[in-house]
């Protein structure tokens, strides 16, 4: 590991670590990423060996376990993707887009401290020892199948990865996984869906949660494999079967196990559960359960709205699609009630991908600048901030101040605080 960044108040500087210095190892143990730099660096006595210019050195010191060195490191580079999965998102991705967004990433240690989906198809026997030996959990896995043939199919595999014998080890091992499906329509549906999240729930406690989600297609599938669009049939069908499912499990255990996306209930015109349906939301960031969370969160704000506020305001929230009902049925109706304030909405039709991608997370700026450059008299528009990336960047790399400029009014990026957007007009 190569120290990037000294903290002046840290230990390292105070033992003359320095920018550029390689970390090798830490009481005889290899460094090779920050897992392991975390890992080896709660003891309590540490002897580190650097290498400086060509030339090896140690360092003693004693510390509290859990004091840091104030150090930083450049980044590392984690494992490709080595899968030709006949779904993936990237593969269908237009051209011209940041790079990051075409690099597949297939790596536990990404998992366990982003909650990355993985396959743990390029997993070895030296990295699941790795995982139980320093804890690495939860780790989040993509498991789209249990049966070994189909899975192969699915991940454009030439062999079975031996997917079940790992997910035994690591849960043998008290490692808990959550994992998730991608629902193709004729492929993994049906009875094999069924077959799937029953033999995860073989593996329970270890495997604590199921998600199903709706496989994504955007306009760029040229010379990919043929997949069809969850219907809304099909979507009635697999609410049917998972809830099913889900309240067997209930009966036994104190959680459902498995939980399907909004889009299904969405698509299929159906109600969205009752947060007790999520349990403690364990796939929230996999879209699951995230309208029930936001429309909870929002209504117990709209205790303490104010009855008034002082300008008149009139804001203009700009979403996608699958949340357009939500919103004018839950959102809008509240807000329109405070005096001085008018609220209307835009729904962003994506041109990017095309019409079956209708998730505000994957918003283009450009489409939403053309969803909103007709209308007039608005004060603000109220962009919902997982559109953004962390560095505040749209899919196609507009920034907030990109729209502010372009649509001549101030936008303004809420994560489901309205309070604060209330405080602020």
């Amino acid at each position: 590991m190569i120290i990037s960044k000294v903290n002046k108040s840290g230990i390292g500087h105070e033992i003359g670590l320095l920018p550029g210095d390689h970390l090798i190892g830490i009481n005889n143990f290899p460094i090779n990423d920050i897992i392991d730099y975390r890992y080896h660096i709660a003891d309590e006595f540490i002897e580190l060996r650097v290498e400086r210019s060509g030339e090896l050195f140690t360092v003693e010191l004693e510390k509290d376990p859990d004091e840091e060195l104030g150090l930083e490191f450049e980044p590392v580079k984690y494992r490709h993707c080595g899968n030709k999965c006949i779904f993936c998102f990237i593969d269908q991705n237009p051209d011209n887009l940041r790079a990051n967004l075409y690099f597949k990433d297939e790596d536990f240690r990404l998992s366990f401290l982003h909650g990355n989906y993985v396959t743990l198809s390029n997993t070895s026997r030296k990295d699941l020892e790795r995982i139980v030996q320093q804890r690495l959990s939860p780790l989040y896995v993509s498991v789209h199948t249990t049966d070994s043939r189909l899975r192969s199919v699915m991940l454009g595999r030439n062999s079975d990865d031996a997917l079940l014998e790992k997910l035994t080890f690591l849960t043998r091992n008290n490692i808990e996984i959550h994992t998730q499906v991608v629902l193709c329509p004729g492929i993994n549906d049906g009875n094999r869906l069924i077959d799937t999240v029953e033999r995860l729930s073989r593996l329970q406690p270890g495997v604590q949660s199921v998600a199903i989600v709706p496989v994504g297609l955007t306009k760029y599938r040229e010379n990919l494999p043929l997949i069809s669009p969850v219907t809304e049939d099909l979507a009635l069908q697999t609410i049917d079967t998972i809830e099913a499912l889900a309240g067997k499990y209930k009966g036994m255990w104190d959680s459902h196990f498995v939980y399907l996306a909004d889009e299904f209930y969405i698509k299929a015109a159906q109600p969205l559960p009752a947060s007790s349906r999520y349990d403690e939301f364990p796939q929230y960031e996999n879209g699951v359960g995230m309208m029930r969370y936001f429309l909870d969160n929002f209504a117990e704000q709209a205790r303490q709205f104010p009855r008034k506020i002082r300008q008149r305001s009139n804001i203009n929230i700009v979403t996608a699609a699958l949340a357009q009902t939500y919103i004018e049925n839950n959102i809008l109706s509240v807000l329109n009630k405070i005096e001085n304030l008018a609220a209307s909405l835009t729904v962003v039709k994506n041109k990017f991908y095309g019409d079956n991608i209708t998730v505000t997370g994957l918003m283009a700026g450009q489409d939403i600048c053309t969803s909103c450059s007709t209308l007039s008299n608005i004060d603000m528009y109220i962009l919902p901030k997982n559109c953004l990336n962390g560095d505040g960047l749209t899919i196609d790399d507009w920034t907030v101040d990109d729209l502010t400029d372009r649509l001549s009014t101030h936008v303004e990026v809420i994560d489901m605080d309205f309070r604060r957007l209330l405080r602020k007009l």
